[in-house]
């Protein structure tokens, strides 16, 4: 019932506890109460069935099987081990275990209706068939799971996930009738039937699930999205992570059947939020009103009663969650990490642990900055997609992101920015992709060839045997077309093509916004004709042209995007929201009525059709109608200023409640307010430099190492010689030793210490030693600009370089790194930064409040520690009153941790008499006392 950004599950997979490595998404991280977790504090039982995410499985009342028990070998012949934790209670693993269908044990008979020419399928190359043997083993375990439950075990509630269709379209779609062009008729003829025989076979489950569940049960059947089962089915899949979401159709189901359900009814609206909630309802449980989902009252056949709490997750008591501390097992992480990559959801892992973690992170923080947009809270979205471009520029859904939350938002001085940076950095970018796939095709020549060479001597061989007796070509040769590319080296092609052809339509669309911000009617013109939108296929694209006509006030060129876009996709929501404002603002009020209805209609959680419904419905006088409507969008989004801005007004106008009027009033100016702190905090957006070096080495690679590998796996006869390609020059990373800390927390005494004990400081030397530092600053003016220019770190191996708290994240991480971090209270180091402002006769009458910088400098210390823990980094903490107070320990302790010889000189470095601004008393003056 919670948006991703209030329960925390906003992606695939996620850092391990230790930061060490990653592991997919588990139900550890959750930060709410499930569904079951509530009812669990009202001694109801539950049974749940493979769930997302429910590993590991939960101590409830009752029994949960995990999303980890029911899958699958990666291939059919593979050892197939229970994991551990996917069955509570645990003593039930080895009875439920049974239930596991291997796809080995699917026959014939099973996959015919599926694929009635399987006989026709070479297995040898072809892996579909047994791809759906996999499929099928998956849904039956779940199936033969939550029936032989259902049966012998007491029950309240029931939740069983089946995600066998998702896996079905996702893999078969593309065959279903129509045939698409792209689709060659043997892959047609044999794999058209796959998804019709997947929902049949569905039914005939959820048929014998009715039966057990009996009538006196309520059951409601939800899928949160469909699938395009026509032209708009795409072709390729981005290659981005969760890339395979393209083919999902917005639109999902919801039905529900049962006592006191209303019978064929069609219920209005149904959204994913509102499923727990109605939950809930169904149990006589109040709703929490943290939960932005509602109870879906019209499906009941007599009113009930609606109840609600602030929160379910202050309610104590006994709710069945896992106790802190719980983690993921390193076999079943490994093995369940392998089946997102075979679903597409994930990038293939590389060996490099802290790469995996910053993907990953990455990951999380643009899912969680669309979950921010998607309740309308783009002033939250802003901040993260600003650092994430700033550090990913060639990922551009990060950049194109971060455009569309600006534009909301009335940023467009810095939304200009980021598109002019967008196609700067993109153009770049796609002619050095061009190169290194032209490379590609160089290496796949010499892969090509040396497998020809090796085809051409073992028939020469089979040949000259032959002469002698009955003889026979290596059966892995004979017939083999040459795989001369492995999945890894086809995710960097992919990769590499996405970003070489780019998206420019995107790019030019953007910059016609800008132009029409800025009143440039004729520019913004010329962007739409430049990238020929109007030609395009994409319902979506369309939409976006019309809404640029839209503000360029040309109607009928709006109208006929908006209609182009439904001629595309006839259940286009969006589009027949365009063409209620068109209709609106060109003063065709009885038209925008009929398309405000019938978007809605199509989508009613959509709180920006209801507004414009509301605008249209007002027009043509029927202002309560209008009210109405204004409520549904504030329902589904209470974040929404224009909607509480105009019933305000409309509650003001008609004398209806005037107190409501007030209450609306106060709701916009409150959510404004609440949008532009959120956005004062992160008024400066950053680009990162354009520089062609940088570029190229973001783009991915493909070594040459691979192809040695791939000749390897063919084996050698004696007459080939090696295909002998250039290596890569392997170059050591530099060893850099970093000594950081908040600005006047004993950096420069650190530094100072290290000089003495013999190592070599990277410094520029420009900054002289003064009254607050006398022994000097030891520092480099390169250093500061680490947020937008870090190449400079290579001439730092074998040194060590003085890098404050808050641009620590920003150390590129091809180096390794000892660092050694200085800690002093906070309260001194305020006061040692205003005692220095003052020596230097600095103003500082705009000083923000100590008590505010205080947070910033705690959170600065937090963010830098956490980025050097999660990298895995060596880290020793320093504490500044310690070291002065016994600077022989602390020398000792750095002496070991960085392998320095002369620690006796490090001592000597400290002067005491410089620890001047003391919040705490000396302990050695008290002892003087």
């Amino acid at each position: 019932g919670k948006r991703p950004y209030k329960h925390g599950i906003y992606g695939f997979y996620e850092p391990t506890a230790d930061g060490n490595g990653v592991q997919p998404m588990t139900n550890v991280s959750r930060k709410c109460k499930a569904v079951w977790n509530i009812l669990n504090q009202h001694d109801l039982r539950s049974l749940i069935v493979g769930w997302w995410p429910s590993h590991p499985a939960e101590p409830i009342n009752g029994v949960m099987v995990s999303d980890y028990f029911h899958k699958a070998p990666k291939k059919p012949g593979d050892e197939w081990n229970l994991m551990k934790k996917s069955v509570h209670p645990p003593e039930l693993l080895q009875e439920v275990a049974d239930c596991r269908m291997h796809p080995l044990e699917i026959s014939p008979e099973h996959v015919l209706p599926f694929i009635p020419h399987a006989k026709d399928v070479d297995q040898k190359k072809d892996a579909r068939l047994s791809a759906v043997m996999k499929i099928l083993a998956e849904c039956t375990t779940i199936h033969a799971t939550s029936t032989h439950l259902l049966e012998t075990q007491s029950w309240d509630f029931c939740a069983i996930y089946n995600d066998s269709i998702d896996h079905f379209c996702h893999g078969f779609m593309k065959y279903r009738p129509p045939q698409q062009e792209y689709i060659s008729d043997d892959d047609y003829r044999l794999y058209q039937h796959v998804v019709s025989a997947a929902y049949i076979y569905h039914d005939m489950m959820l048929k014998r699930l009715l039966e057990l569940a009996g009538e006196d049960t309520t059951v409601v059947l939800i899928s949160d999205h469909g699938f395009h089962p026509d032209h708009l089915r795409p072709r390729k899949i981005s290659s981005e992570p969760a890339g395979p979401a393209g083919e999902h159709r917005d639109f999902g189901i919801f039905l529900a059947m049962g006592p006191g359900i209303k019978k064929d009814h069609v219920i209005h609206g149904a959204n994913l939020l509102d499923v727990a909630p109605t939950l809930l309802s169904l149990y006589d449980l109040p709703v929490g009103a943290d939960m932005d989902g509602q109870v879906l009252s019209d499906i009941f056949a007599n009113p009930r009663k609606l109840d609600s709490i602030p929160s379910w997750d202050e309610v104590a008591g006994e709710d069945g969650q896992h106790p802190e501390g719980m983690t993921m097992d390193a076999v079943d992480t490994k093995a369940a990490l392998d089946q997102l990559v075979a679903l597409g959801y994930i990038e293939p892992p590389t060996d490099d642990a802290n790469v995996e973690v910053e993907k990953s992170k990455r990951e999380l923080d643009y899912n969680l900055a669309r979950s921010y947009m998607d309740a309308e809270m783009h002033g939250a979205a802003i901040p993260l997609l600003n650092q994430l471009y700033c550090k990913s520029p060639l990922e551009y859904r990060f950049g194109v992101q971060l455009c569309n939350c600006l534009k909301a938002m009335g940023r467009i001085d810095e939304m200009e920015q980021v598109v002019n940076h967008l196609n700067s950095s993109w153009r770049i970018a796609a002619v050095e992709s061009r190169k290194k796939i032209a490379e590609i095709a160089r290496i796949g020549k010499e892969r090509r060839e040396h497998w020809n060479e090796i085809k051409r001597l073992d028939q020469e061989r089979a040949n000259a045997e032959a002469e002698g007796g009955q003889s026979e070509m290596r059966p892995d040769i004979a017939n083999e077309k040459p795989r001369l590319f492995d999945e890894s080296e086809r995710f960097v092609i992919r990769k590499l093509r996405a970003v070489a052809r780019g998206n420019p339509q995107t790019l030019d669309y953007l910059a016609a916004v800008v132009a029409t911000s800025r009143d440039d009617f004729e520019g913004a013109l010329d962007y739409l004709e430049r990238a020929e939108l109007t030609k395009s296929p994409n319902p979506g694209f369309q939409y976006h042209v019309g809404n640029v006509y839209l503000g360029l006030k040309r109607y009928k060129d709006a109208e006929r995007a908006f209609q182009r876009a439904i001629e595309l996709d006839e259940f286009h929501p969006n589009a027949l929201m365009g063409l209620c404002r068109t209709f609106l603002e060109s003063g065709r009020k009885e038209k925008a009525l009929e398309f405000g209805r019938q978007a809605v209609g199509l989508k009613f959680h959509f709180p920006l059709g209801h507004f414009f419904y509301a605008n249209a419905r007002n027009a043509n006088g029927d202002s309560e109608g209008a009210i109405a409507s204004l409520k549904q969008a504030v329902k589904q989004n209470p974040n929404f200023v224009q909607a509480h801005e105009m019933l305000a007004e409309l509650y003001g106008k008609s004398q209806i409640d005037s107190e409501l009027a007030l209450e609306h009033k106060a709701a916009a100016r409150s959510f404004e307010t609440q949008n532009d702190t959120i956005t004062s905090e992160f008024e400066a957006i950053e680009l990162p430099s354009i520089d062609v070096e940088n570029i190229v080495n973001e783009l991915p690679e493909l070594s040459d190492g691979n192809t040695e590998q791939f000749v390897r796996c063919l084996g050698q006869p004696k007459e080939i010689l090696p295909v002998k390609l250039a290596e890569a020059e392997k170059k050591s990373l530099p060893d850099v030793i970093v000594v950081s800390g908040l600005p006047r927390s004993g950096t420069s005494m650190m530094m100072q210490m290290l000089v003495a004990g013999g190592l070599e400081p990277f410094t520029d030397g420009k900054r002289d030693a003064d009254e607050s530092n006398p022994k000097g600053y030891y520092e480099a003016d390169i250093v500061k600009q680490l947020g937008t220019q870090n190449s400079w770190i290579s001439q730092c191996d074998g040194k060590v370089v003085k890098v404050v708290a808050p641009l620590i994240p920003n150390l590129p991480q091809a180096a390794r790194y000892r660092v050694v971090y200085m800690h002093r209270e906070i309260s001194e180091v305020l006061a040692s930064q205003t005692a220095m402002l003052k020596r230097l006769n600095e103003n500082n009458s705009e000083q923000i409040p100590d008590d505010r910088l205080a947070v910033v400098y705690e959170f600065q210390t937090q963010q830098a520690l956490r980025a050097i823990r999660i990298h895995g980094h060596p880290l020793l903490i320093v504490s500044y009153r310690e070291a002065i107070d016994d600077p022989t320990t602390t020398a000792l302790k750095v002496a070991e941790f960085l392998e320095i010889p002369d620690m006796k000189n490090m001592a000597d470095a400290v002067e005491r008499n410089l620890y001047r601004e003391k919040t705490q008393p000396d302990p050695r003056q008290e002892t003087e006392k």
